[in-house]
């Protein structure tokens, strides 16, 4: 896949208030992208955007929320308002969800679902007729490790991020002659709030947040970019695991169950 130009690219990153978001739109504000950054909660949002200026960097922040479709209109429109393009889409708006199968309550899957696949969809429908004018743009979609081997206690979570790589998969092909790449990011375990913020937390878990850094992950996401690369898992045990389970997912079947059992409650995902 073609290289990207990350300077003056037009970029909306959705999620933008806390977390991977914020870090990645730092990230790419200061390879000198024009960030939108997108998220429901003003208040952080500006904030965040306020840093990015405060940095020398240029930032738009639009409160919207991804699950409603006025809302991702207005996004959309306020950014080609401002800057007349969209280059780059970074899909990394996303809610977690903790529960078995047999507990899982329906409303709170779909609100999963209408957060981290059906929104993505949305922000994608909206911002391709810029894109395709253009004949070039990235879109990056933001998913896990645990999108590409599911754990126990985080099916419905996990499904919602499967979902993505099938939308990928598809969407690349579909997008190929219009010039646009397609890229799918998968973090593990992130130091950030989503945990505390998911839908439904694992009772098992507490204390402060583990992993790598969120900054770390939106290095990671920016030299995706870049490359114009299909993929990136981003640490060597992600990497592991997806090639793992596809030569052998009964050992990996068996080695999930023993570790999960060993602490009491499966790991925390990203």
């Amino acid at each position: 896949m073609p290289a990207i130009e990350i300077r003056d690219a037009v970029t909306i990153i959705t999620g933008a208030s806390a977390g991977i978001g914020r870090a990645a739109a730092m990230s790419f504000a200061a390879a000198g992208a024009r960030v939108a950054l997108v998220a429901r909660d003003p208040l952080p949002l500006n904030e965040a955007a306020a840093a990015i200026r405060a940095c020398g960097g240029e930032a738009l922040a639009v409160p919207a929320d991804v699950t409603r479709d006025d809302d991702v209109s207005r996004m959309t429109a306020s950014v080609l308002e401002r800057y007349g393009r969209i280059d780059i889409l970074v899909c990394n708006a996303g809610v977690g969800l903790y529960g078995n199968v047999a507990d899982l309550e329906m409303e709170d899957l779909r609100r999963t679902f209408e957060v981290n696949y059906f929104g993505v969809i949305r922000c994608i429908q909206a911002a391709l007729p810029a894109m395709r004018r253009a004949r070039s743009g990235l879109i990056q979609l933001v998913s896990s490790v645990i999108g590409r081997r599911s754990i126990p206690g985080y099916s419905g979570y996990c499904a919602s991020k499967f979902a993505l790589y099938a939308l990928a998969e598809a969407l690349r092909i579909e997008l190929n002659p219009d010039g646009i790449t397609v890229q799918t990011v998968y973090p593990a375990l992130t130091a950030t709030g989503f945990s505390a913020n998911a839908i439904r937390r694992n009772p098992t878990r507490s204390g402060p947040p583990r992993g790598m850094p969120p900054e770390k992950v939106a290095q990671h996401m920016l030299r995706a970019a870049r490359r114009g690369s299909r993929d990136c898992v981003i640490t060597m045990g992600g990497r592991v695991l997806t090639l793992a389970n596809g030569l052998a997912p009964g050992l990996v079947d068996a080695v999930v169950a023993r570790v999960v059992k060993r602490i009491d409650g499966p790991p925390e995902p990203s």
